[in-house]
């Protein structure tokens, strides 16, 4: 059990950096709903595990420069913790267990 850590998986936003981002209206200009008020939730902002944004990592991965990610499905992308963690050691970062 003690590899259990290891066989973690991680998603983009436990990644990435994401800016704080106020909650805003939207009003639907055509359709069924237009001239209807659709309210966006806010969102607080979050410190990822390396620090940098989502673009970052996704060029990084383009590049070759970050390992490259597990296809869960059409709609999920995570790495693996293990892999996460030794890139960010070859980098000189900290890595958190």
């Amino acid at each position: 059990m003690a590899s259990m850590n290891q066989d973690r998986f991680l998603r983009i936003k436990d990644l990435a950096n994401y800016p704080a981002k106020p909650a805003t209206q939207h009003i639907y200009k055509s359709g069924i709903n237009k001239g209807q008020v659709k309210t966006l939730n806010s969102r607080p902002a979050s410190k990822g595990l390396i620090g940098v944004s989502d673009k970052t990592i996704w060029t990084w991965v383009k590049r070759g420069e970050f390992p490259a990610p597990v296809k869960l499905s059409p709609s999920v992308t995570v790495w693996r913790l293990s892999e996460v963690q030794a890139w960010m050691a070859s980098k000189g970062l900290e890595v958190s267990q």
